[in-house]
């Protein structure tokens, strides 16, 4: 298994990924999405891809905050192909994302997981990550897909 960034090219598996864990979105969607993040340079999306074949990524981005000196780090998404779990891909991917933050002079990773994905939170505690207080969301606008013209 290899890690490295994304390409415009793994946008249709990436897309499909998205899907699994119920993400709606598009294949132009995608890449606009893609292409967006590869242009950031304090952003970064890697795949894990086994023989040919993308089996899951990663999205990380890092972010200044008021109150701290350093940078955090962000995981905004990841997903592992259902078919390849328990291969120890997720641990390598977050390993990467890990290494790539710290290069950023991350002093601390976040990670927001959905209450229901009781499995993703026990991958996580083992790993090292712990469970803070809560998080509040509200929406400022509808979900609106946009397409390039």
């Amino acid at each position: 298994m290899i890690i490295r960034p994304a390409t415009l090219e793994d946008a249709e598996r990436i897309n499909a990924l998205c899907h699994t864990l119920g993400y709606p979105s598009d294949l132009e969607n995608t890449e606009l999405r893609l292409e967006k993040i590869m242009k950031q340079p304090r952003d970064a999306l890697f795949v894990a891809e086994l023989c040919d074949l993308v089996v899951g990524y990663i999205a990380v981005h890092t972010v200044d905050v008021v109150h701290d000196d350093m940078p955090w780090g962000r995981i905004s998404s990841m997903v592992i192909d259902e078919n390849f779990r328990d291969m120890s891909i997720g641990k390598q991917l977050l390993e990467h994302a890990e290494a790539y933050l710290k290069k950023q002079n991350c002093h601390r990773i976040e990670v927001t997981s959905h209450i229901s994905r009781e499995e993703a939170h026990g991958f996580y505690l083992h790993l090292g990550y712990r469970i803070t207080p809560l998080r509040f969301i509200k929406l400022l606008a509808q979900r609106v897909l946009v397409a390039a013209s």
